[in-house]
């Protein structure tokens, strides 16, 4: 559908200038204990990198944008946490999971680049903003102003939709609030000389509140968003570049570029992407039950040989990737460990997982799993772990099932067609690659299998 954008519409509550309200917190408040811990409620988030990658955690939704044509720069989850739109600096607009496409401003030339996106949770459909805090509404999405006829005393730098799909927000890097539809003002730190600049928002589950993050993780809350700690007096690797709000608006998430993730509130922490080696450039929250990187926690992980699947050393605990149930823990591979799940969820429902080689099973047969669950703990050792598409729970991968793996495929160390699939979808989680001995690629997957 073509876009609304750009055309200056009655400014409601434009709040640069304006001095904060009583409830605006210091942008050096004492940091909150950020303690790791699991959670069985709905909540989860993924990050997303500059190269496109979007990592879940604690279940959330992953992928990776396949090509994109400029820098990476937003991140929005569906309404129902089972996919997201990536937005690009020129307007570009990537789909992934059950995300809908409405179209994007590719090919059009914009006064500026694209800083943020937004889904309207009430028809799925999305908005773009630009720096400049003109607004490109696609689907169902309502067009309710913009500030892109105004001269800016600073750049946008993000904006947030009303929980109704009736309004949205923009704030600037000078914490300056624009309101538009039935977004009320709050308050900002429009008037405030900051000590780091804002580069994100969140608003509650209700609409009537918002937090604002500078690039230290200062913190300030308006409205009913509650203070529940930040980063303003941490000494940090790396900058803040984005906030999230859990599902009960009592606590929130902080990621910084290099993927460190800052938890206050009732927001658990599922893990972060600090030693992926990333610049991560957005955050989103998203839904336990999806495709999460079952590596995620091994320490010294190191890519090996993509052969029947696809080969890694390293220690510490493998995850499984998504929901399923367990159908064996032993089997005749060297060490005698071969863990499979059935996956019961996602594209690849119905296909069955495979761990194996010097993995110690923590779980039991006809146990369930989730993207949260430790199916076993890898042991840095020679001949290390495989992980791939198992056959049954016998032993049998999908990949020798099928003829694509012999002993002289092995000796060859020729990659299987089902082998490098599976390596798609662990990078695709955020895995690292395994390594492709030889370029050649032994068969092909069947019709219908899941493609990343």
């Amino acid at each position: 559908m073509a876009a609304s954008a750009g055309v200056l519409a009655a400014l409601v509550g434009a709040g640069v200038g304006a001095p904060p309200p009583a409830q605006a917190q210091p942008i050096h408040a004492t940091a909150a204990t950020t303690a790791p811990g699991g959670s069985s409620t709905a909540e989860a988030y993924t990050v997303l990198t500059q190269s496109g990658q979007l990592i879940g955690y604690g279940g959330a939704f992953s992928g990776s944008v396949p090509a994109p044509t400029s820098p990476v720069v937003a991140v929005a989850s569906t309404p129902d946490g089972h996919g997201a739109y990536a937005a690009e600096a020129n307007g570009g607009v990537v789909a992934l999971g059950d995300a809908v496409f409405r179209g994007s401003m590719a090919g059009v030339a914009l006064a500026k680049p694209i800083v943020g996106i937004a889904v309207d949770p009430s028809t799925g459909g999305y908005w773009l903003v630009a720096s400049d805090g003109g607004i490109f509404s696609f689907g169902g999405a309502t067009f309710y102003g913009s500030t892109g006829g105004l001269p800016l005393v600073k750049p946008i730098v993000g904006m947030s939709a009303m929980p109704d799909g009736r309004g949205y927000r923009l704030v600037a890097s000078d914490g300056g609030i624009f309101t538009f539809g039935d977004a009320p003002f709050l308050g900002s730190t429009g008037g405030v000389a900051l000590n780091r600049p804002v580069v994100g928002m969140a608003s509650t589950p209700s609409g009537n509140g918002y937090w604002l993050v500078a690039s230290d993780g200062g913190v300030f809350s308006f409205g009913d968003a509650g203070f529940f700690g930040s980063t303003g007096n941490v000494v940090l690797a790396r900058p803040i570049i984005a906030i999230d709000a859990s599902p009960t608006g009592l606590g929130y998430w902080m990621v910084a570029s290099d993927g460190g993730i800052f938890n206050f509130g009732d927001a658990h922490f599922y893990g972060s992407a600090a030693g992926l080696g990333q610049t991560v450039v957005g955050m989103a929250e998203g839904l336990p039950g999806n495709y999460g990187n079952p590596l995620r926690g091994v320490t010294g992980l190191t890519p090996m040989r993509v052969d029947e699947g696809v080969d890694f050393g390293g220690s510490g605990p493998i995850y499984a990737i998504g929901d399923g149930v367990v159908t064996s823990t032993t089997g005749p591979w060297p060490g005698g460990a071969f863990i499979t799940y059935r996956l019961t969820d996602g594209p690849a429902a119905g296909k069955l997982v495979y761990v194996a080689e010097n993995v110690t099973p923590s779980v039991s047969i006809g146990q369930t799993v989730t993207a949260s669950t430790v199916v076993g703990i890898l042991h840095d050792s020679f001949p290390y772990m495989e992980t791939g598409w198992a056959a049954d729970q016998w032993g049998d991968t999908v990949a020798a099932q099928s003829g694509q793996w012999t002993p002289a495929d092995d000796a060859a160390s020729l990659p299987s067609a089902y082998g490098v699939n599976f390596n798609q979808l662990l990078t695709s989680l955020g895995a690292p690659s395994g390594v492709l001995v030889q370029p050649t690629v032994v068969g092909t997957v069947s019709a219908g299998w899941p493609a990343w």
